[in-house]
Formats: C-alpha cells, structure tokens, sequence
C-alpha cells in the first residue's frame, strides 16, 4: 500500500472498485469537514477559491501542463460539449469514435450528424486507420471504464488530427504525455480520490481561439476578483473556460491532489499496474494495459454478489467483472479476490 498512514483504520481491504469511485485520503475528508465548518461559522468563500485554484496548480503538476492550460469544468461531458460545439467541422467532414466508448464521451459529438458531419464508430483497434484528410477530430476514452483497454495513443498523434481525450480513468494511475493531445478532460472523483463535482479541462494552448466559451461565467473574466459586473474581455487563457467550482469539493481535492502529486504518478502507475498484472496473471487472462482488468465469469451479477460477501467490491460490467487497483490496495487485495472468485473465472479474449 501506498501512504498507508492516509487510510489507516479505513476500510480498504478488498476494495478493487475505484473505477466506480476513489476512496478518500484522510486529509481529504479532514479538509471537507473543516470547509463545511467554516459555511457554519460563516467563513469566507476567498478560502475555497484559494482551495480550487491550488487544485488548479496541482492538476496541472500531475498531467504536465501549465495552469493557465487547464480549465474547471463540472463533468467530463461538459469539456466534450464545448469543444463539439465549437468544432470548425463541415458537412463532409468525420469525427472518429471508438463504437463501445461510455456514452458521456461519445453523446456530445452525435449533433455534429445534424451539420452533414460523418460520425466514424470504430473498433478501439481501428482508430488511426479511420482518420483521413477530412477528420476533423478523434475522440476517446484514453482507458476504457469497461475493460481497461488503451487506445493506441502513439498511433494516434501520428495521425495529426484533433485529439480530445477522456482521461477520467488515467489521470492518478497512469503517466500521461500531453505532447500531440489537443484536449484532455479528467474527472476527480475516481483516480484522482476526489469528492465529485470537479472536473479539469486541459487545452493546448493552439487550440484555445478555436474554442467559443459557451458556458462563460464570473470566473471567465481576465481578473475575476476585481469585479462581478459589465462583462470585461474575457481571460487569455483557458480560464475563459471556467465555470464555478464546487467549493467543498475543490476542499477535499485540494488535499487529494496534493497526496497525488507528492506520491508521484510513475510511482503510483507502477504500483497499480504491477497488482493488475499480477492478478491477470493468476488468472491467466491478457497483460492488462492500465489497473482495469476484465474477468468473464458465468453469471457476472451472482458472481459480483459472491465477492462482495467475501468482502471484494468490485462491479459487473458487459456480463463480465471489473476489478480495479489502486494506491491503497495491495498484494493481499489480489490474493482475496482470487480466493473469493474462484474457480468460475474464464479467459476473456480481447476485443
């Protein structure tokens, strides 16, 4: 386990189901607790925004980018709806998705079809080969919530089209490369151990002029403390893109962040794939690529039942098991799961 001291006495064993959602670090909850305080005792909300825009910083550090390149959205949707209704695409033109992608990354870019534009679905495989001369994005989950399974990233950016990127279940768990990435959105609340409500949103920098800021709000303005009022030009940055933050949540991110980014990701990545690894390997299913592995078992719900009893959470996904590591989980975590799975776990192949 990693940082052990920050789940000391929580209830972490056999929990393979951050996939779902993160559990929280101690100072986490503390700094939720302390922010719910302070609205009783009528403190000031300058501290919540000073909690949101160090999350800002933090993010930033993790995925390797500026924080003038990161935006706050509220959901991951929220970042697909803008830069899809902001595309310079044209009846004629494609957009390239994965077919079995989770709806929030696929649903904001089915309206382009409206507009004449061709939407591609494709196997997860078959991505770079879909993309030609009138692309005028991909866009895809950079792991898949379902299976684990990665796209083929490199192959991708060679392709030179616009790249949108679900990073929801990579960010925290997997080293991330934003070179080639024009836009890049991840969730907190799952692998980055966060309460839920804040989303950030990275922008290339060539990319920002091309994006109208639909959902501006006070945040958007160039200097949004100095006045609330008269609509002023908008901020240079990708803080034209910010919505209003949770302010309780941007608390216990804050906290959550700061244990990331101090762990380290090529740490934390190391750990979760090497249990991932060593429970697929137990299992004598495929080399997973990220800390998602995928189980086919008969009956996936009733099986899904018998390993919450042995006291495994994990989640039933497309008649299969999903099990999920992260940083509080160890060695003992996969050696329950496989006592509690059983011998009703089959091969799954690849797909």
């Amino acid at each position: 386990m990693l940082a052990p001291s920050e789940y000391e006495g929580t209830p972490t064993r056999g929990y393979l189901d951050t996939a779902t959602y993160g559990l929280p670090p101690h100072s986490t909850l503390a700094a939720v607790e302390e922010a719910v305080a302070a609205w009783r005792g009528r403190g000031s909300w300058l501290r919540w925004e000073e909690d949101g825009e160090a999350c800002r910083e933090l993010f930033a550090r993790i995925v390797g980018a500026e924080p003038g390149e990161i935006a706050f959205v509220a959901a991951a949707s929220v970042a697909a709806g803008i830069v899809a209704a902001s595309l310079p695409a044209k009846a004629g033109d494609n957009v390239v998705l994965y077919e079995r992608d989770f709806d929030s990354v696929m649903f904001p870019w089915l309206p382009l079809a409206e507009r004449g534009v061709e939407l591609r679905l494709l196997p997860l495989e078959q991505l770079a080969d879909g993309v030609d001369e009138r692309t005028a994005l991909v866009a895809v989950s950079l792991v898949q919530s379902a299976d684990g399974r990665a796209a083929d990233l490199q192959a991708l950016k060679a392709t030179g089209a616009r790249l949108f990127l679900d990073g929801t279940h990579a960010v925290g768990s997997v080293a991330i490369d934003l070179d080639g990435i024009d836009y890049l959105v991840a969730h907190s609340y799952k692998w980055l151990l966060s309460p839920r409500g804040l989303a950030f949103f990275y922008v290339d920098p060539a990319r920002l002029d091309e994006i109208t800021p639909w959902l501006a709000g006070w945040k958007s303005r160039s200097n949004p403390f100095d006045d609330f009022y008269g609509a002023p030009e908008l901020a240079k940055d990708a803080h034209r893109l910010d919505v209003s933050i949770p302010w309780f949540s941007a608390g216990g991110a804050r906290a959550s962040l700061e244990l990331i980014a101090g762990l380290g990701i090529e740490a934390i990545a190391e750990h979760d794939l090497g249990l991932a690894r060593s429970f697929a390997a137990e299992l004598g299913v495929p080399e997973p690529a990220s800390p998602i592995v995928r189980v086919h078992v008969e009956a996936a719900e009733e099986a899904v039942d018998r390993l919450r009893r042995a006291g495994v959470s994990c989640s039933s996904r497309s008649g299969s098991i999903r099990f999920a590591f992260h940083l509080y989980n160890d060695e003992d975590d996969v050696a329950l799961a496989l006592e509690a799975l059983g011998p009703a776990a089959v091969r799954v192949p690849r797909q």
